[in-house]
């Protein structure tokens, strides 16, 4: 019974440590936990006052997320990180963020939406980029920025900080969307009335959310590399984890 205990101890302590990423004196203004998305299943985090976020003027922030265990696409399909959305009568998606992932592991990400430019999905083309040699079990960390009309999307594999690039840039009057506000992020292409919204060739993605946070303003470069290492499990925290699953399948099979 006691081995028991201390297995289930050990393993929680290691997966405790696993999850989340923060930044040191920097407070998120809406984060999200650990979620395993399926393909079919999607949520919403809901973005209101005090704190608004503008896709229109001056207003800077970054979303910040890892996540891993992404599912390969058939073909060109995309599958959907999130969406950024407004709640208004006439119900729309902002902006939108997804992927293409090859079994060679040619991990394209997208970013578009259907008022991209003041357009549709169906006539506003995607802007993509491409990073070789992905792999579903190592996590990735994106940073997703707007400032003033501009978006910028940059990633970091793993705990490699060498690896921290700048993979999307969309500038200028590439990115208006008017004097609109968001008031969603919907993950896994999820809308408001919860039917699943298809990008372009699309199909919803699976994949894991190890963590999501909203800051308001710019991140540094240092800042992004902070976060990403925080959301990476130590090596000890792993070992911490394996240890206790594997003491508890020892006493099952001596069971």
């Amino acid at each position: 019974m006691k081995i028991k205990y201390l297995s289930l101890l050990i393993a929680v302590l290691g997966g405790s440590l696993s999850f989340g990423a923060s930044i040191n004196n920097l407070d998120p203004a809406y984060s999200k936990d650990y979620t395993i998305y399926d393909g079919s299943n999607g949520d919403t985090l809901n973005v209101s006052s005090p704190t608004t976020v503008s896709v229109n003027g001056a207003t800077s922030w970054t979303m910040a997320f890892t996540i891993s265990g992404l599912a390969t696409t058939s073909g060109t399909d995309v599958g959907l990180l999130f969406t950024c959305n407004t709640t208004s009568s006439n119900y729309k998606n902002l902006e939108g963020m997804g992927y293409q992932l090859t079994e060679g592991g040619d991990l394209t990400l997208c970013a578009g939406g259907y008022n991209y430019n003041g357009g549709t999905a169906g006539t506003s083309p995607w802007k993509t980029q491409t990073l070789s040699g992905y792999s579903a079990e190592q996590p990735l960390t994106l940073f997703y920025s707007y400032n003033n009309g501009n978006i910028t999307i940059s990633a970091m594999l793993g705990n490699d900080t060498s690896s921290l690039t700048t993979l999307a840039s969309i500038s200028g009057t590439g990115v208006k969307f008017g004097s609109s506000i968001i008031n969603q992020l919907n993950f896994s292409a999820k809308d408001g009335s919860g039917n699943t919204w298809s990008a372009p060739n699309g199909v919803t993605g699976e994949y894991t959310l190890n963590n999501f946070d909203l800051y308001m303003g710019g991140l540094t470069e240092d800042q992004m590399k902070e976060y990403a290492l925080s959301a990476v499990p130590e090596p000890a925290a792993a070992s911490l984890g394996l240890l206790g699953v594997g003491m508890l399948l020892i006493r099952r099979r001596r069971a």
